[in-house]
């Protein structure tokens, strides 16, 4: 009774196949879903003149897998926080005039952290690629913005269901916290927090890559095999030389290390709650991991999967001195009348490295963009930090590859973090640091 009531009563209370919840839709008008603003409308319910009520989304495709749909049991928002949506906690003057004019009672309405501007941002900039974009603020954890693409219209999903559901580009998944792909290159962030973790330092890490390493008969290329010589910690990291992560891993850090490193980040955490469903990201390393995975593994291939929510989060954790800040999609839950019903506060999710590590992997993310592989973002009037990505995937002869970027803004105010993922945008095809550019140029103005 204490496990349903206390750790299951959220999710009992939102689900379809619960008959109260029947009982509660048909008596109460469906309170909206609302932008940060309080006022923007991304959700609502209207009537037609027969007084048949139906919902209407806006902004069309554009929130469409965050806000989700009220239909056939209901996704995003609608169905994780349908119970605040269907109860009234109006003014009791105001019920009673409800009864006396023989009206329904309006639901409380939903006031997300979502900011339209920033939202249409990324999918401008994401244009007609798919993958995602997720956006969260740095201090709060509020995501600001979550795009998946490709999208579809909420308005609609009743008449399209057959055609949605027979659909073989997942137009229902919402990527950015669903989509498991390899990381690539934005895992040497933990390869690297790994290391420290093992050393106390990056003082003594040195490297001579030749474009190639090879061990146990496999053989690790760096970028069309560049040869990036004699490098520190910091110049690898720019360089995001894949034969001096693989060599670490191998040579210098410990698998159980890589592994509790990993899992300290929130990989393979199975306990991960948040305001919409969320795959959990996946790491396998033990002692008998062999030298051939290893390497793979540490450059983020291998059997390593991870959601850009969780590449996202790592990003907020070095831009935030070690604290991981629980990303939420809801600020305050507000009755038809005005008044706040509950204010959703900021949390601390885990603390996920000390200060002092979280200080020397913001040095490494900045030379990333200052000299590195997201230079692209160098040019900027204000500082970013980050992680780009490029990870194989399907027939290695194909050349087949995602683009990624992760990483945050260092203004000291107001500041962001944005996990960009393009499905097929790697090898400079579709770059994410594009994306992510825009990203923060219209955040900032």
């Amino acid at each position: 009774m204490i496990y349903f009531q206390v750790c299951k009563s959220e999710e009992l209370l939102n689900s379809p196949y619960n008959k109260r919840q029947e009982e509660a839709q048909a008596e109460v008008k469906r309170g909206s879903i609302l932008a940060s603003d309080g006022r923007t409308v991304l959700a609502e319910t209207q009537e037609d003149e027969a007084g048949n009520s139906y919902r209407v989304y806006p902004y069309y495709q554009l929130f469409a897998h965050t806000v989700g749909y009220q239909v056939y049991g209901g996704s995003g928002l609608e169905a994780t926080k349908n119970n605040d949506l269907i109860h009234s906690h109006a003014s009791l003057v105001t019920q009673v005039q409800n009864d006396l004019d023989e009206v329904k009672k309006t639901g409380d309405d939903l006031v997300t952290t979502l900011d339209p501007v920033l939202q249409q941002a990324a999918s401008d900039a994401l244009g007609q690629n798919q993958g995602a974009v997720i956006v969260m603020d740095v201090d709060t954890g509020e995501i600001l913005a979550d795009y998946s693409s490709p999208s579809f219209d909420p308005n609609s999903v009743e008449q399209n269901w057959d055609s949605l559901v027979t659909n073989d580009q997942g137009v229902f998944m919402n990527r950015a916290m669903q989509g498991l792909y390899a990381p690539g290159s934005t895992f040497k962030i933990v390869t690297a927090l790994a290391y420290l973790r093992q050393y106390g330092s990056f003082d003594d890490f040195h490297y001579s890559c030749q474009g190639t390493y090879e061990n146990a008969g496999f053989t690790i290329h760096c970028a069309g095999y560049a040869a990036h010589g004699e490098e520190d910690i910091a110049g690898a990291m720019a360089n995001s030389c894949n034969c001096a992560f693989a060599w670490m891993a191998v040579n210098m850090i410990d698998r159980d290390i890589l592994r509790e490193t990993a899992e300290s980040l929130g990989f393979n955490d199975e306990t991960l709650s948040l305001d919409l469903p969320c795959t959990i990201s996946e790491f396998h390393v033990d002692g008998s991991t062999p030298d051939q995975l290893l390497m793979q593994t540490a450059i983020g291939q291998g059997d390593t999967l991870a959601t850009p929510m969780q590449m996202l989060m790592i990003a907020d954790a070095v831009a935030n001195g070690g604290r991981m800040m629980k990303p939420r999609f809801v600020k305050e839950v507000v009755s038809s009348d005005g008044n706040v019903v509950r204010t959703e506060e900021s949390s601390t999710l885990r603390e996920a490295m000390t200060p002092s590590e979280a200080a020397s992997l913001r040095d490494l993310l900045s030379g990333v963009v200052a000299y590195g592989t997201a230079t692209d973002l160098a040019g900027l009037p204000y500082n970013i930090a980050g992680k780009t990505g490029t990870a194989e995937y399907g027939n290695v002869d194909d050349n087949t590859a995602h683009s990624w970027f992760t990483g945050f803004s260092g203004t000291g105010q107001n500041d962001i973090a944005v996990c960009v993922l393009v499905e097929g945008g790697g090898n400079g095809l579709a770059p994410a640091t594009t994306v992510a550019g825009y990203v923060f140029q219209n955040y900032f103005g």
